[in-house]
């Protein structure tokens, strides 16, 4: 990668697990799943990870007060001045869909929902809204980066969130897409996913004392498509295999420098089968593997980012945590899924996220000593 280092930092993030990256790391390493059935949404009580109401600021819509919970602690580290060039890039899978829900479907439109995030920033510059499924997070994480590569500007937020709500819930049950336990990432009795809400974030500059706490180095990233259905994946991995390649080549980097693999890990049948045959294909089966979503669920949007920063904050320390939920390997690809913490000496990670309409994208990030 040429050009000066990209440093990411300031991390900050909200799930059914608690509050901030630390915290977070320490429940996985320490304590069970957050995923609990939860009444009242749907028809009949699903598992999913909801976040406790004290932890988020009084507001009149979930997505909105999810999406402060990270701004207000991440403009309180960062104190951006008028005359730095910010960047915000807003991830979404759903945005506010609670707003349709109760009949008032203008309110839903995602462009105000980053405009509520530029307002509480402070930004003039007007917001980048992503939403690509289920691999929003990560795209915007990439699409941010590239941005300040191709010096458009000097700093960016990339925030994701995503809130339960009924219409999801019943959308991924009525395509067979969900457990009736809490999912088991890569399992051989995986019977779906889990579904969560989530808030995540990260600032990212060249300038390294602009950006408190830095986690790691931007090294690489990269999105591609497979256009295989609309919603199941490529039985042979081509889009993943696509963006994992691109990635180790943009890093001039070998299968072999990776120290670690966060997947996207739903635990339904055809998408933890698909990364398996990707990852093999890639050269990366001896990598260790972990999938995060058996702790919080799966939190849409707000994915990407999340596992990211939690994947990072443990390789900064030497560890690769668990995938919660695995018991008995079972996917047809060959891959090191690891159902114990385990400690490793490379600090080069790998994460990638998959969705809906063949979507896929792959980021190198260098943990920080």
């Amino acid at each position: 990668m040429s050009g000066a280092p990209i440093w990411i930092g300031a991390a900050h993030c909200v799930s059914a697990l608690g509050e901030g990256p630390r915290f977070h790391l320490q429940r996985m390493r320490d304590g069970g799943t957050a995923l609990r059935t939860v009444p009242g949404l749907t028809a009949k009580p699903m598992f999913a990870g909801l976040i406790p109401d004290e932890l988020l600021p009084a507001g009149p819509r979930r997505i909105q007060r999810l999406l402060d919970r990270c701004l207000l602690e991440l403009l309180d580290d960062l104190k951006p001045r008028p005359h730095e060039r910010w960047l915000l890039v807003v991830a979404t899978t759903k945005g506010d869909i609670a707003a349709m829900e109760q009949g008032d479907a203008a309110a839903s439109a995602l462009p105000l929902l980053g405009e509520h995030a530029r307002q509480r920033c402070g930004f003039g510059a007007q917001p980048l809204v992503v939403s690509l499924a289920c691999a929003s997070g990560t795209a915007a994480f990439i699409l941010a980066c590239s941005a300040i590569e191709q010096d458009r500007y000097d700093h960016a937020i990339v925030i994701g969130a995503d809130a339960l709500s009924r219409f999801v819930l019943e959308g991924f049950a009525s395509l067979y897409a969900l457990d009736a336990v809490p999912c088991r990432p890569f399992d051989a009795h995986r019977a779906g996913t889990t579904l969560g809400e989530a808030c995540a974030a990260v600032a990212i500059s060249r300038d390294r004392d602009r950006i408190p706490e830095v986690i790691g180095r931007w090294v690489a990233g990269s999105i591609a498509h497979d256009a295989n259905h609309i919603s199941g994946p490529s039985r042979t991995g081509e889009g993943l295999l696509r963006a994992v390649q691109n990635a180790l080549r943009i890093a001039d980097l070998r299968a072999s420098d990776i120290a670690a693999v966060n997947a996207h890990g739903t635990g339904t049948a055809y998408n933890d089968a698909m990364e398996s045959i990707a990852f093999e294909r890639c050269g990366l089966s001896d990598a260790p593997l972990s999938g995060y979503k058996g702790w919080f669920g799966h939190t849409l949007g707000a994915a990407g980012l999340l596992e990211t920063i939690v994947a990072v904050q443990a390789l900064r320390e030497g560890t690769v945590l668990r995938t919660l939920g695995l018991s008995e390997p079972g996917v047809p690809g060959r891959v090191n899924a690891i159902s114990a913490d385990a400690a490793v000496p490379g600090r080069m990670l790998l994460k990638t996220s998959s969705g809906f309409g063949g979507c896929n994208a792959a980021v190198i990030i260098e943990a920080e000593s």
